[in-house]
């Protein structure tokens, strides 16, 4: 590689495209649980399940797909994660499609289970890309727009979703149809998406030095001795012990912190279609339009979070996430107090700051790791953070769905929610435990080590 290679021209870089690829690749994948959640009814009534079948339901993907995380970590740093992310799509496509001929409840425990677990390889890799294509500069928003996935398909996946099943008159086809969808994404991982940007030939030199920037400024890499060929090698002399990793404090309190944030986003995502269809009466379509108002204003504050963590706050990853769980807390035990009859704006205000806070969190939580331990050990990382939380995290539904009664005004979620409320605010205690890359000790120990 050239030691005077000038600054890449212009403002487009390819990592740009890699994250669009990576956005449009998870929002896929991300369909299944969306619209699963949002056909809950249609499906309920059809395999005639109760809450508690539901939240049995989603524990069981979640249980599984939880520890896969942890294993999805480890195979990205060894293998490389465009095999692992491949893998993923394909096996998403395979059991979406498989979901529409379940005939009964024990059907759909298996297949949540083993959706789970296969499945559960889909997140760490993309994550882990991002986490070497991008320099901290650009970290945090790139790992926001990888979470618009999860944001932005909750917004516009219910209206398709709906859509469908009133088209088709049954929620089977639609399950069949976007399963067969997952096969784009899939192809255009397949040509465009490299482990490495030095991977790709028709990257320049410049390009290539901007991903590494941040291990050229700390002295990991030395500039006059880069070559493509010894790219690898050489950045992963940032690699810290996996056992100081998870013994660290800000790690512990960042996993724990995302906990609770996945907590609170499933426990949303799993039962506000139904909460809207059962204490509001929304019909099917009008669900759909409203559980969706959650995720359009988090895509706001998940971009606006992550472009303030990377150019105001220069990097520094907690304040946007104390943050969001500050402001999560009080619209979430709103939604525990409203009761029908409440005016369609002041509804709208309160799914939408619920949505912009809760969402908040993403890049700043995701772009942490990779500040502090490295990108070479990001996916190690990231994995157990990941698979604590999402394990967890299955606990959310399950829980909810026990707090969910049956009233003789009809059916209330107040302690569903004041228990989400609670996940908030464990989540805010962790928070401002966790300590930024310039005040970490541990992560400069190891960069001169």
């Amino acid at each position: 590689m050239n030691k005077n290679a000038p600054a890449a021209a212009g403002w487009w870089r390819y990592r740009y495209l890699v994250a669009a690829i990576l956005f449009f690749g998870y929002s896929i994948q991300y369909l299944d649980r969306v619209k699963t959640t949002v056909l809950v009814p249609l499906i309920s009534e059809s395999l005639h399940l109760t809450h508690g079948d539901v939240g049995n339901a989603m524990f069981l993907l979640m249980v599984f797909y939880g520890p896969t995380q942890v294993l999805s970590g480890f195979l990205c740093d060894r293998f490389g994660p465009k095999k692992v992310l491949v893998f993923s799509l394909f096996t998403w496509s395979l059991f979406t499609i498989y979901m529409a001929f379940m005939q009964n409840v024990t059907e759909w425990y298996i297949r949540n289970a083993l959706f789970g677990i296969l499945v559960g390889t889909e997140f760490v890799p993309s994550a882990r890309l991002i986490a070497r294509w991008f320099p901290k500069r650009e970290r945090a928003q790139a790992q926001g727009i990888l979470s618009w996935s999860w944001i932005v398909t909750p917004a516009w996946a219910p209206l398709l979703a709906t859509f469908l099943a009133a088209y088709f008159n049954d929620w089977r086809p639609v399950f069949i149809w976007l399963g067969l969808f997952g096969l784009v994404p899939l192809i255009i991982v397949l040509f465009f998406i490299y482990d490495r940007p030095e991977q790709m030939r028709r990257l320049s030199d410049a390009e290539v030095k901007e991903s590494y920037a941040d291990e050229l400024e700390s002295g990991i890499l030395q500039e006059g001795a880069l070559s493509r060929e010894n790219l690898a090698q050489q950045a992963k002399k940032a690699e810290i012990p996996l056992r100081d990793v998870l013994l660290n404090k800000s790690f512990i309190a960042v996993v724990i912190s995302y906990l609770a944030c996945q907590m609170t986003f499933w426990g949303v995502v799993t039962w506000s279609p139904s909460y809207l269809s059962e204490v509001f009466k929304f019909s099917l379509t009008k669900m759909g339009a409203w559980a969706s108002i959650y995720f359009a204003a988090g895509i706001i504050g998940a971009f606006l979070s992550s472009r303030i963590s990377d150019k105001v706050f220069s990097g520094r990853r907690r304040p946007m996430i104390i943050l969001s769980f500050i402001g999560t807390i009080p619209f979430i035990l709103l939604l525990a107090t409203v009761r029908p009859g409440i005016s369609n704006m002041a509804l709208v205000l309160i799914l939408a700051g619920a949505g912009f806070f809760a969402n908040m969190i993403w890049g700043p939580i995701l772009a942490w790791p990779a500040d502090v331990f490295s990108p070479e050990m990001y996916g190690r990382a990231l994995g157990f953070v990941t698979g604590i939380a999402y394990f967890g995290a299955a606990f959310a539904p399950l829980i909810m769905s026990r707090l969910i009664m049956k009233t003789a005004a009809g059916v209330s979620y107040t302690y569903a929610w004041v228990f989400i409320a609670f996940c908030a605010v464990l989540g805010l205690i962790a928070s401002s435990l966790v300590s930024d890359r310039h005040e970490t000790t541990f992560h400069n120990q190891a960069i001169t080590e």
